[in-house]
């Protein structure tokens, strides 16, 4: 259980990171709440699987 929530410590802390110092502070580049937070680390298998399947699907559509 420590291992799990370690792991979604980590991925929050990255994926928070990556949104605030990468995407439009207009619009989704904001700080984070603590309810997101809490969110993508107690679900960050389901998290993590929607961010890769977001990153196939646009390298998919810039390949052809």
């Amino acid at each position: 259980m420590l291992i799990y929530l370690l792991v979604g410590l980590v991925w929050s802390w990255w994926l928070e990171m990556f949104t605030t110092n990468n995407l439009d502070p207009q619009t989704m580049g904001r700080p984070w709440v603590w309810r997101e937070r809490v969110f993508h680390i107690l679900l960050w298998p389901w998290s993590l699987g929607t961010f890769i399947y977001a990153i196939y699907q646009e390298y998919k559509k810039r390949k052809f």
